[in-house]
């Protein structure tokens, strides 16, 4: 078997300061290729803007693709290229297509998954966004890009800076729709739970917490990852999740946050999330023979 694991030529442009070890980065994808090299696959890093003959492979595997966010079209079309080749693609192009704009969440919601609360930037102008997110009595929100990763340009305001924040934004890039939500106080108290489920199986859980003072729980923000074994309870909500969606999932990372002794998405990652297979050495082997299952 001849698998592409698909990764990205430079990190994404919001990431300007320095990173002291981007290496490890993408330890992931080290450890996939080495499972694939254990069971006698061929398994390659592939940039996924390059011109590649798909035809080459057999099956392709976005992972650290993380400038997508850049040229979200490009990327797109870069797929839609495998999708149409003899080579297979996963997780599958409507998945990553739907995943790739976090308007995604309202869509989870009509479908009975619970989210973080969630107000899109438009058709609604910012003055009454700024009176929505009163009315509903959150007192700092959080303004993302629909398209980003990594928690890119994400800010955090006080309410009462709605109108005045995204004005601006909105008017230095009138192109690129926005996201409200409301800051959930248990990701400073408690963490943000990551559910890794490979081929739908259950595979591993971290807790994320973020540095003191900061509330982005991500490793390039100096936040702390730690493996953690959830209650049946949490268990028994994250497989309810999965099972809601009409996609045929190699992997996806569930990012949830506790919500009146509830989990609740915040962000579902179906991309190029990191799968952190340093905490669970296991699961990069249990995503090679995934991978094999299907291929046949």
């Amino acid at each position: 078997m001849r698998v592409a694991v698909l990764t990205c030529r430079r990190l994404p442009s919001f990431v300007t300061w320095e990173i002291p070890d981007v290496p490890a980065l993408f330890e992931d994808d080290r450890r996939l290729i080495a499972a694939f090299h254990a069971q006698g696959d061929e398994a390659t890093s592939v940039v996924w803007s390059d011109e590649i003959a798909w035809r080459d492979y057999d099956l392709a595997l976005p992972r650290s693709t993380w400038d997508y966010i850049d040229d979200r079209a490009g990327f797109l079309a870069a797929l839609a290229a495998i999708d149409q080749s003899p080579c297979r693609l996963y997780n599958p192009l409507d998945a990553v297509r739907w995943n790739s704009d976090k308007s995604y969440l309202l869509d989870l919601a009509a479908w009975g998954v619970p989210i973080v609360p969630t107000l899109p930037s438009g058709p609604a102008g910012a003055t009454q966004l700024q009176q929505q997110a009163i009315e509903a009595g959150w007192g700092r929100v959080v303004l993302k890009p629909r398209v980003g990763a990594g928690a890119a340009d994400v800010r955090l305001i006080p309410t009462s800076n709605i109108t005045k924040t995204l004005t601006e934004l909105v008017t230095a890039h009138p192109h690129r729709p926005f996201l409200l939500q409301p800051l959930i106080e248990s990701v400073i108290s408690e963490g943000e739970w990551s559910f890794i489920f490979i081929a739908g199986v259950f595979s591993h859980a971290l807790l994320k917490r973020p540095a003191p003072g900061d509330f982005r729980a991500h490793g390039i923000y100096d936040g702390i990852v730690a493996p953690i074994t959830p209650t049946p309870a949490d268990l028994a909500q994250a497989k309810a999740i999965v099972a809601a969606l009409p996609f045929d999932l190699l992997y996806a990372r569930l990012d949830l946050v506790r919500i009146e002794n509830r989990l609740a998405i915040m962000e579902l990652e179906l991309i190029e999330p990191m799968l952190y297979f340093d905490q669970a050495p296991a699961a990069a082997g249990r995503l090679a023979r995934a991978v094999r299952s299907r291929v046949g």
